[in-house]
């Protein structure tokens, strides 16, 4: 079995890994830097992508990241104005997880040890008032076990512990971590339980066992809007809006002005769902379809009939033979991993 990755959308500073810096509106396969040469077909599969602003991240199975598109700030663990394909990073430890900001990246190590680099001007590095960090540096994090969920956002990040404690840091000039300061240099706990949680820019859901509970700047009424929403699965975010999964029913609330706003949609088979900056995907097992704000291709190329950069339907960006293994979106920017089978 083997792995290829497709990638659609922002492409200005290389992020989508395939040698050029010119934006795409069908999927094409990222190229990978290996010790054997470059190769588009990947024999351990990939875990997970993070997306920052220009800059990507491929976490594989066997805890190796690769990235590609800018370092100009050392976001991919080095000074370089950007890797033009995904390379292997030079990173202290095997990895379980990756999230990434709009400059920054936070890698969560095999044994729970949380590293940053990159830019943060409002502690997006969690490092105290260190402004920039080319190589990844260890935080002070408190022993609270497993790490088992990490989120970012633009300039925040909640990490969660399996005590169920939470701890964030950088921006929160909304109050979207907590009341008090307008930014959290280093990481501090903060003063809500969840089972689930999702970050907007401007603020953040907290899923309870009793309840959704926002905090932040609400001028799409998000909250009042999630008040009757009940039994709900998941939840997501993208800069502007929220996303429920509530049994086989995909709900959305918050800023619709380029139909981030999922349609109507009832889940009648597995999926999976991806939400990014200001556009989502759902999957199907030899589908994918794209909705939101498409501006740079990440939606794909419209259905005979429709125009502009609005995405108010499901368009199909994937139809293919083989299994999509998973999806991930990111700053408009979209992510298919597909299983090639020999056979095939």
């Amino acid at each position: 079995m083997t792995y290829r990755l497709y990638a659609c959308g922002s492409n200005g500073n290389f992020q989508l890994g395939l040698d050029d810096d010119e934006d795409r509106r069908r999927l094409e396969c990222a190229q990978f830097q290996t010790e054997k040469g470059r190769t588009v077909d990947l024999n351990v599969r990939p875990k997970k992508i993070a997306c920052g602003g220009n800059h990507t991240l491929v976490l594989l199975e066997n805890g190796q990241v690769y990235g590609a598109g800018s370092s100009q700030y050392g976001q991919l663990a080095c000074l370089q104005d950007h890797l033009p394909v995904f390379q292997k990073l030079d990173l202290p430890a095997k990895m379980k997880d990756v999230v990434a900001g709009w400059n920054y990246t936070v890698f969560i190590s095999a044994h729970d040890e949380v590293y940053t680099c990159g830019q943060g001007f409002t502690g997006e590095l969690g490092l105290g008032k260190t402004h920039l960090q080319a190589l990844p540096t260890k935080l002070d994090l408190p022993d609270n076990g497993r790490i088992v969920k990490a989120e970012s956002s633009l300039h925040n990040v909640v990490i969660q512990f399996e005590n169920g404690e939470l701890y964030g840091f950088g921006n929160n000039k909304k109050g979207q971590l907590l009341d008090g300061p307008k930014v959290l240099w280093t990481p501090t706990r903060l003063a809500v339980h969840a089972r689930d949680f999702a970050l907007a820019r401007d603020f953040a859901v907290f899923l309870s066992d009793e309840r959704l509970l926002l905090q932040g700047k609400d001028q799409y009424k998000v909250a009042e809007r999630l008040q009757a929403v009940d039994q709900v699965d998941r939840i997501w975010a993208m800069w502007s809006s929220v996303h429920v999964l509530c049994g086989r029913q995909l709900l959305s609330c918050g800023n619709n002005s380029h139909g981030q706003l999922a349609p109507a949609t009832t889940i009648t088979e597995p999926v999976k769902i991806a939400i990014g900056s200001e556009h989502g995907l759902l999957a199907e097992k030899f589908r994918v379809f794209a909705w939101g704000w498409g501006e740079h291709g990440n939606c794909g190329q419209h259905k005979k009939g429709k125009t502009g950069v609005t995405f108010d339907y499901m368009n199909t960006i994937y139809n293919e033979q083989h299994v999509v293994e998973d999806v991930f979106a990111g700053c408009a920017t979209s992510w298919v991993v597909a299983q090639r089978s020999e056979n095939v």
